[in-house]
């Protein structure tokens, strides 16, 4: 897989991080609860999926952990972590009417969506791709000329096909359980989604085996972050603090931050994912910040 030469895009969520104190309209509701409520996806594996066992699990709750153990400590009292359900069609809304925190799961960062809601740091990349049959012949932008492409409306998915290809014939889904289902009765030709997000779904499938993930580089590539409430620094910070710790964790090689990145996306991971391509990517991102020192857990 060719590395990311767009590891610049790290710079679009760059803030100073000053010595912080933790005052906000957030900070001051969380530390008054003892809870942050946090919204996250049940049907977008591996980032946040419910198990075999039933259990609520992924690698965003894994993030959401972290900044609830830094909320922890920065307000010096026990905190709880409650998940919502946000669906994409709902997530900017919770977070505009003040019933969840912030939402961390496969949400990418876009300007528009700026005039909504504030974003942290990105804690991951990927890209618009889709999920068709293996023995299908469908890959380049020019084959989904009159295909009948699967899309969760007004995601950043729908729009990257929209603008790569205005002949593709889209057909709105309620969300990727439902693409899968439409997909294996032949009420689409492809799902679109994030790759990494549509190999967790084809893993899956009744008959995974039945269907691929393509084309190999994205048609539009995307970055990853927690949505959060407009202007509240405090609160953005704190987050941000937490994230740019595990992603040098990553890129320093530290034991506990690197077992997360490997429990989802390692060889024996979930959905793997290679540790040099988003190594470059959070070394990207650290480097806009002052170096977190190691026994600051």
């Amino acid at each position: 897989m060719k590395k990311l030469a767009w590891v610049v895009l790290p710079f679009l969520f760059s803030v100073v991080i000053p010595a912080p104190s933790w005052a906000g309209p957030v900070l001051e509701r969380i530390k008054q609860t003892g809870t942050i409520t946090a919204g996250a996806r049940k049907d977008a594996v591996p980032f946040g999926f419910i198990n075999g066992q039933g259990q609520w699990v992924g690698y965003s709750l894994d993030m959401l952990e972290l900044i609830r153990q830094q909320t922890e400590k920065r307000l010096g009292k026990p905190i709880k972590l409650n998940l919502v359900e946000a669906s994409p069609e709902e997530r900017f809304n919770l977070i505009q009417k003040g019933a969840i925190d912030l939402e961390c799961a496969s949400t990418t960062f876009t300007w528009a969506r700026t005039e909504k809601v504030d974003f942290s740091v990105s804690y991951f990349a990927d890209g618009t791709k889709i999920l068709t049959p293996a023995q299908g012949n469908l890959a380049s932008v020019e084959s989904l000329a009159d295909k009948r492409i699967g899309v969760i409306l007004d995601t950043t998915n729908d729009k990257a096909i929209k603008n790569q290809q205005p002949a593709a014939k889209l057909i709105s889904v309620k969300d990727q359980a439902d693409g899968l289902k439409k997909l294996e009765a032949g009420e689409i030709d492809a799902l679109a989604g994030d790759g990494i997000v549509l190999e967790g779904l084809r893993q899956r499938a009744k008959d995974p085996k039945q269907w691929v993930v393509t084309p190999p580089f994205p048609y539009q590539y995307e970055s990853y972050a927690c949505a959060l409430p407009k202007d509240d620094s405090d609160w953005r910070n704190l987050v941000n603090y937490a994230l740019v710790k595990y992603m040098e964790g990553i890129v320093s090689d530290q034991t506990a931050a690197v077992g997360i990145y490997d429990k989802w996306f390692g060889e024996e991971g979930v959905v793997p994912y290679p540790r040099d391509v988003i190594n470059d990517y959070f070394q990207g991102t650290v480097n806009n910040y002052e170096w977190i020192p190691i026994f600051d857990y």
